[in-house]
């Protein structure tokens, strides 16, 4: 719609949750920064992350254009320096540890994370599929979520309504 209108319109991908699943997962469309429009990402590290609760992230693609109350210039010990801030921020603990998990884990480490993650995912929704009612043919549960790919590791259902 950009290139077809002239408009410049950005995107905020808000990954809250999917955000430390995505880049661990194979074959996923693009999503991130690879965009050309994506401008900011945001995830919660406590999430799926393993960073402690409260612990989230917000990360712009470059400083032009953000609002001057989040990027400000704070003169600080005799220099100028950008700050990078929002009311009512918590402390760095979350960062600390998210950062530590980072280095100690890496890719890999998160890669397989994941990947545990989907497995137990896959292994009750596949129990709660095999699950029949009274008549032993019909299905107890139905699956609400999307399945065993590309999808968070997270399983939705619902008591089969026949």
């Amino acid at each position: 719609v950009n290139k077809e209108k002239g408009f410049q319109v950005g995107i905020h991908v808000d990954a809250a949750s999917g955000g430390f699943i995505a880049p661990f997962q194979k074959d996923l469309p693009e999503w991130d920064f690879r965009l050309s429009n994506v401008l900011s990402i945001s995830s919660s590290g406590h999430k799926f992350g393993e960073a402690c609760c409260g612990t989230g992230w917000l990360v712009w693609r470059q400083r032009e254009n953000l609002a001057e109350h989040v990027a400000i210039s704070v003169s600080y010990l005799g220099g100028h320096a950008d700050s990078y801030t929002l009311n009512f921020s918590r402390p760095a603990t979350g960062v600390y540890s998210q950062m530590y998990k980072f280095q100690r884990l890496g890719i890999e480490g998160y890669t397989s994370i994941m990947d545990n993650m989907m497995t137990v995912a896959k292994y009750i929704r596949d129990g709660l599929k095999e699950m029949k009612g009274q008549d032993e043919k019909t299905p107890l549960f139905t699956i609400l979520d999307d399945g065993d790919a590309q999808c968070l590791p997270v399983v939705t259902a619902m008591l089969n309504p026949s």
